[in-house]
């Protein structure tokens, strides 16, 4: 395993650990704000329960999904030490 490859899997592992909570907060926060400009609704607490509720129910069904992408990039990096410092 190279570098250029270690780099890979940590992308890919953020992307698996941050993507599907950016995806989340941005469908409740758009949803959200189309609600609160049709109903002219300006409180800045409905978002923000909704967001942190959305968040906990993402971390209750995905959260293992999420943590094993870093899971595996960990061991493979662990595993991968001996051959980057010895070339």
């Amino acid at each position: 395993m190279n570098s250029s490859t270690l780099s890979t899997a940590a992308w890919l592992a953020f992307a698996q650990l941050a993507g599907p909570v950016l995806l989340v907060m941005l469908i409740i926060g758009l949803v959200t704000g189309i609600l609160q400009t049709a109903t002219q609704i300006r409180e800045a607490a409905i978002p923000f329960v909704l967001k942190l509720a959305g968040l906990a129910a993402l971390t209750i069904a995905g959260g293992r999904f999420m943590i094993s992408g870093v899971d595996n990039y960990a061991t493979h990096l662990f595993n991968a030490i001996p051959v980057i410092l010895h070339g």
